[in-house]
Formats: structure tokens, sequence, C-alpha cells
């Protein structure tokens, strides 16, 4: 399946975006999506595009496929399903507070009992230690935070590079957790603190931009020591996409990721190991009423 986290076509097309993927996917291929800057004027389900609103879009591509999410409006950018063993959590872009007072409390609303043992959190923003560009604060520390300590992978965009932290017990401080520092093993569990990692994957096909922060260039890095992979113009980038496989090897609790470029290269590969307990239900942080 795809998870794309936002920025579909920079021309707010819908019907030829979905075109271009069905072309090359198959109309009934599993694409899931977060909204992106760039889409919010054709993302509702009314939006009175000519060329169709992308909600409407998403939404006949999850029936097709027997996906139902928890709401069937998506117009508050807010959603989540299961598929295939993985709970995905999708939020949007975040306004004056929204990230903290709306997007984390839905977050935990929907990951603090659940029992799958692989979670996602996709969104399309960042915030500004979390990415090597020069975006600013925009989501909020609480959504990272929620999703970490419910033993979620996260999933972020905007910025035009691919980068992924170490194992961070905290995002906000950039903290890495010091049993399990490797940078190519990632160890994921619920917790207070949890522990998980973020990745940028913003090399999707509309420009690639350079390292700004967190120089040296080279492994081992600047700033806290949290990045493991940092491919941007600087070290030479080319455009591709973020791989991850689940169930390796039959073990339910392991998975490998791994960047490759349309030149075929694999640039970045790590494994994931998830504690075996992190399907047991966990409070943490806000918690919103049940829609």
């Amino acid at each position: 399946m795809v998870l794309h986290q936002g920025d579909f076509d920079y021309a707010e097309n819908a019907r030829r975006f979905f075109g271009t993927i069905d072309s090359v996917l198959g109309s009934d291929f599993p694409y899931f999506a977060s909204i992106g800057n760039h889409d919010a004027a054709s993302w509702r389900q009314n939006c009175r595009d000519p060329n169709g609103c992308y909600t409407g879009f998403l939404k006949a591509r999850m029936a097709r496929i027997g996906v139902t999410p928890d709401h069937p409006d998506l117009d508050d950018q807010m959603y989540s399903v299961s598929y295939r063993g993985l709970k995905l959590v999708f939020v949007g872009e975040a306004g004056a507070g929204t990230g903290d007072d709306v997007y984390a409390s839905y977050i935990q609303d929907r990951l603090a009992t659940d029992d799958h043992i692989w979670k996602i959190c996709s969104w399309h923003k960042n915030q500004r230690a979390m990415q090597v560009g020069d975006k600013d604060d925009e989501m909020g520390w609480q959504v990272y935070e929620t999703c970490k300590d419910l033993g979620a992978i996260i999933a972020t965009a905007h910025e035009h590079s691919y980068h992924r932290t170490r194992t961070l017990t905290s995002t906000k401080e950039q903290i890495v957790d010091a049993s399990c520092p490797d940078p190519d093993t990632i160890c994921i569990a619920k917790g207070s603190p949890g522990k998980s990692f973020v990745f940028v994957s913003g090399l999707g096909g509309h420009g690639i931009r350079g390292q700004q922060r967190c120089l040296p260039a080279t492994f081992p890095y600047g700033c806290k020591g949290e990045w493991a992979k940092i491919y941007t113009a600087r070290q030479g980038a080319r455009f591709g996409a973020l791989f991850i496989v689940f169930n390796v090897n039959g073990d339910p609790t392991r998975a490998q990721g791994y960047f490759k470029n349309v030149n075929g290269q694999v640039v970045d590969r790590f494994d994931v190991t998830v504690d075996a307990t992190a399907s047991r239900p966990f409070s943490s942080g806000p918690r919103a009423s049940p829609r």
C-alpha cells in the first residue's frame, strides 16, 4: 500500500492526479493520504473544483477495497483506518493550536486502547527540529509526543528531502534512546515516555532541497545526534520513496525499512522492532470525546 503525506500534484487537479496513480498502480491499489498545504483548496468533499476533490477520490478508493474510515466525513482532515494488521491515523494541517488542541486529542482517542502491534501516524507538516531544512514550527509537539508514547511510527513530509531519526524517547528534546542508540536499529514501545522514530519523506517529485540544519552533511550529523540518515541535495539526493516491510521472516514484531531512489539505489536501510507488549492499552496525554 501507499501512504502519501500530502502535496499531491501542486495543481489541485485531483482527477488528473489519481488518473496518474491508477495508470501505474491500478484503480484498486490501496492508497491512503494526509492533506498537504498545496491540497487545501480542493480537499473537501464538496470543494466545487471542476477537476474533482481529493477526499472524494480517496473515499471512493477505500470503498472499492473494502476499507471503512472511522468517520465518513474527511473534511476535518482527520480519519483513521485499519488495514491488514496496521492501524493508520491521519491528521491534517495545523492552524493556530490545531496540532496540540485538536489533532493530539484525536490521536490519543484512536490509539490509546488500540490493540494493533503496528501503528502509524501520518501528517504533512513539521516542527522545525524534526526536519533539516528551513521549515518553522507548524504542528506543535503534542502530536509527535502522543504518537511516540503510544508506540506509533511518525510519518511526515513537507520538506523536500528524506531524513530519518534514530530511536527517540523525546521528540521535543530530541533525546536518543540510550538503550537503542544504533542508527540502523529502531526500537518502538509504548510508555511514559514511549519510544519511536520520525521520518520526513519529501522526495516525491517536486524539487529537491538541501540540508540547512544539523550539519555536517555526513554521519554523525550535528544538533543532538538525533538523525540516523539525511539525504538532501547536499548529499546528491534523487527522487524516491521509503518502503517498510512488516512481519519479517514471519515475526509480527519485526519490520525492515529502506529508501530507494528512482535510479534503483538504496540509500538508507534499517531494522525496526516493536515491543511485544505494545498491544496493551495505554493512557497518556489529552483525550477527546469519542466521535
